[in-house]
């Protein structure tokens, strides 16, 4: 599965389509930190800041594998290398998502069935 990145894509779009191929997953966009830092909400990109940043990174197409074999690491690195950005990867856990940070090497698909199953779990124990 290829994502297409064009000078009409938003963050937004981008973040819709990853969520309509991986359900449980999510991916956020932060400004530029240092590695070392924590990473906060007042760091996402805004929808005009991202338009305006990726209008100004690249002119053409970009495209991002996110096929299911590859890694949270892979998609995030491919994120930075590409379009500048720093993407993070979460999986649904319950009614919160959690960071991939200890996961990060798993496959998109296999994050992405573990968050159905916890969430799942989550649900039928609430039935009960």
């Amino acid at each position: 599965m290829m994502m297409k990145i064009d000078k009409e894509s938003s963050i937004k779009s981008m973040q819709k389509e990853f969520n309509s191929f991986y359900p449980f997953l999510k991916v956020e966009f932060f400004k530029r930190i240092p590695s070392d830092q924590p990473l906060y909400k007042a760091d996402l990109f805004s929808i005009s800041e991202s338009r305006k940043y990726l209008n100004g990174f690249y002119d053409g197409l970009a495209t991002i594998d996110i096929s299911r074999k590859r890694t949270v690491s892979e998609v995030e690195k491919d994120f930075e290398t590409l379009l500048g950005l720093s993407a993070h990867i979460y999986r649904k856990s319950g009614n919160v998502w959690v960071e991939t940070t200890l996961t990060n090497d798993w496959p998109l698909e296999e994050q992405n069935e573990e968050g159905k199953q916890i969430s799942s779990h989550f649900t039928d124990n609430k039935k009960n």
